[in-house]
């Protein structure tokens, strides 16, 4: 009986550790917001291959919106194509225009903080090349700004202020 004794009670005192180990590194990722407005096909390849890698990375959680603390990356694409006269229809699908714009946000802050923005395209065949690069930004914006996380982490949520009462 005592063995079996410590046995639960190196359990106990190891599954919550572990527990607040996990959870401590979940705290550690960087939380990504992927903003997509791609309608065409070759954007919305592009967009999702992003969402994939962001969500494959140690460093990083993706989120479906703003939340405590994070970068915001906003997609808008075209297909580049549609609708030009004079162009075959066999280009349509081919190619997208993309605009992404890089915010920081946080719950302490009054909104997202731009950062920075940019428009490129992207071909059908190039999706996951593209995708890695816009990563590889992110990685780049979050070590620019890791004192501010670091700023926003350690300090604490301002409670609400106390309402003054009139004394009459």
């Amino acid at each position: 009986m005592g063995i079996l004794a410590l046995v639960v009670l190196v359990f106990a005192m190891f599954l919550p550790a572990q527990a607040r180990a996990a959870g401590n590194a979940a705290d550690a990722k960087l939380s990504i917001f992927v903003d997509c407005h791609c309608s065409d096909p070759v954007g919305g390849d592009f967009c999702s291959a992003l969402k994939d890698k962001i969500a494959d990375t140690a460093a990083y959680r993706l989120v479906d919106h703003t939340d405590a603390l994070g970068i915001g990356v906003h997609l808008w694409c075209v297909d580049m194509f549609t609708g030009l006269p004079g162009i075959d229809s066999k280009l349509t699908g081919t190619m997208s225009a993309v605009s992404v714009t890089f915010t920081i946000y946080a719950d302490r802050l009054p909104g997202e903080v731009y950062e920075d923005s940019s428009v490129f395209r992207v071909g059908k065949t190039a999706t996951d090349e593209m995708s890695q690069r816009i990563l590889t930004a992110i990685g780049q914006l979050s070590t620019a700004n890791k004192t501010v996380f670091e700023h926003i982490r350690a300090t604490p949520k301002a409670g609400p202020t106390p309402t003054q009462q009139v004394i009459q």
